[in-house]
Parts: C-alpha cells; structure tokens; sequence
C-alpha cells in the first residue's frame, strides 16, 4: 500500500528531475543561433499551458499505477551527482557542435567512417545531428542527457509506460518462465525500468551499436536475467516463437519504411504464439491534430528522416501485416504506446 510519504517522495523526485532538463532546454536555447524559417507549412502548436498539462497528468498516471500495486516507484538508474554533471557538461560542449551542423546541413559524417561499413547505411547518419550518431562512446554518454533536455524530463517516464501492459500479460504467469526481448535498446534504460519492476523476467536489450551497448552494461548492469546483444533489429538473433514479450521505445520513427515492415515481420517470427509487442514511440500526426506544428519542424531542428513518414502511417495496419493485432493504444504525452498480440493459428 503506497504512503503518503511515497506519494510525496515520488513527486519530489520527478519533479526535480523536469527541473533539471528544463534548465537545460532553456539554458540551450540561449546558445543556438536562429534557424531559417522552413520553406514548407507549419501546422498549429499547443501552448505551454497544454504541454505543461498533458506532462503532469502522464506523471499522475504512473503514480496511480504504483499506488495500485501494478508497478513499483521507478529507481533512479544514474544516482551518481558526479556523474550527472559529468553528462551536463558533455551535452554542452556537443550542443554547439550540433548547431553548426544544422546549419550547416551536416548529417552524414559516421557515413565516411570506414569502422561503421558493416552497419546499414540508414544508420550511419547524425540523428538529432549529435556528434557520432549512435554509434561512439561519446555519443553514448550524452545521448539520454539530450534526449531528456528534449522531453524537458518525460522521456524516462514515457518509456515506462510499457510496465503496465507487462504486469497485465504477466498477471497469473511465472515470470522466471518469461523471455522479453528490447530491440533498439540504446543505452538501456527501458530493461532497467523492467528488470527492477519485474526481476525474475529473463530480459536481453539489443542494439546495433556496440558502444551504446557497452554503456548500458556500465550503467545499467548485466546478470544471468539481465544481457544485452549486439544485433539488427530487422535480422533479430533468436529463434522462431522463442519469446513471449517485445519491447521497443523510440525506435521505430528512426527507421525507412521498408525497414520497419522488415522489423516488425521480425518481431512477430520470434514471438510465442499469444506473446505481445509493447511498442513506444511517437505519438501521430492523426493523434495530435491540434500540435502539428511539433511534428513539422522535429525533423527540421532534429536530423530525423523518417519521423515525418512515422508519424503520417498507420501502425495498426503494419502490424496487422504481419499477424500482430492491436490490444490497446494510449497517448502518453508526446508518445503513443501500443500494445499488439500474436495471432493464434487456429
């Protein structure tokens, strides 16, 4: 039974934490210099107000969620102060190199480095236009620092909007007995989140980069419960139906078209008949008419080449392709978590 005490200690935590990347967006803003206004229509934007509003109710949904028992208060992954300000500094240096590659266009470097031929070409770019791409050490460090700046602190809390749907597949089930499987892991926060809520789960976070991957073993750790693969999410290391969950936060957006058919054809081959897939990402154009406008220039601020197809399809229809049907679908601030279902041969 969740306390007052509790109550009051998750919200001080959290809101310390928007605090703190609130900062940084503001402090940011002031070092970039103004973009050129986009030869292309923008659409409408909410006002703070509304973007203040729809962050704290996601906030309360959680706490609801803990106060009930499904899913324990989230742990802090990186409690190191050092550290922190280790990564603030980082995300600083980098942020006027990222300036001037927007400026300047820039986007291809990890492209012209020969160390990363083995990896597929859509992946040799500057996403975010952040030095390395996704593929350095460097990178590895400031990536979560950049990407909370972004959410000004929600990042995190979207991600675990996945414990839910887990709790509620694993409701009656032995959980040592499950398999789940994180694809596009990154540096490995979403199996933190799971490995501390469900800790008898046999969890593997799998990812292209190899330094990303390395910087989850450091931070987040690894065990006999919890390993992390290196790997292609569109040619998945396992076995047909070997596992009974897929995860996946933020990936899907970062991924052509093409890919992404190829990725989910994937995610429904390892599945166990009746297992699930519990994706997050960003929410859609069609869910959010009324802040178009954020959808339009993300991919012009932030180096993103496919946000703009992801965020104009129907992933109901891409998974159903693939015989995954959607159980249930929740806005959660600027992400939409979707949960879809294995189809059973009759």
């Amino acid at each position: 039974m969740a306390t007052l005490l509790d109550r009051v200690t998750y919200a001080a935590g959290q809101t310390a934490r928007v605090g703190w990347f609130l900062a940084h967006y503001a402090a940011g803003r002031r070092q970039l210099k103004p973009m050129p206004r986009p030869d292309f229509p923008v659409g409408p934007f909410p006002d703070r107000q509304a973007l203040l509003r729809d962050m704290r109710q996601l906030f309360e949904r959680e706490w609801r969620d803990i106060a009930a028992g499904l899913v324990p208060r989230p742990p802090v992954l990186d409690p190191d102060p050092v550290a922190w300000l280790r990564r603030s500094a980082a995300y600083f240096r980098d942020l006027r190199q990222v300036d001037q590659r927007r400026h300047a266009g820039v986007n291809d470097e990890p492209n012209h480095d020969p160390a990363h031929d083995h990896l597929p070409r859509y992946y040799r770019q500057n996403f975010h236009y952040q030095s390395g791409g996704w593929l350095t050490g460097e990178s590895a460090e400031v990536y979560d620092t950049q990407v909370e700046t972004l959410f000004t602190g929600a990042a995190d809390v979207m991600r675990r909007r996945t414990l839910k749907p887990i709790a509620t597949f694993l409701d009656g089930r032995d959980q040592r007995a499950a398999r789940l499987l994180d694809v596009g892991t990154g540096t490995g926060r979403l199996p933190g989140f799971i490995h501390h809520a469900f800790p008898g789960l046999r969890i593997a976070g799998l990812d292209l980069s190899r330094p990303y991957l390395d910087h989850a073993r450091r931070t987040i750790g690894a065990s006999g419960r919890l390993k992390w693969v290196e790997g292609a999410a569109e040619a998945l290391p396992f076995a047909d139906a070997s596992v009974d969950i897929v995860t996946s936060s933020f990936l899907f957006h970062e991924l052509p078209k093409k890919v992404r058919s190829t990725v989910v054809a994937e995610i429904a081959r390892v599945l166990k008949p009746d297992g699930q897939a519990i994706i997050v990402d960003s929410a859609l154009e069609a869910d959010l008419p009324a802040w178009k406008g954020l959808f339009d220039l993300f991919p012009y601020y932030f180096h993103e080449p496919y946000f703009t197809d992801w965020v104009t399809s129907d992933p109901d229809a891409l998974f159903a392709a693939h015989g995954l049907t959607t159980v249930t679908t929740e806005l959660a601030f600027l992400s939409r978590v979707m949960v879809f279902s294995k189809d059973v041969a009759d």
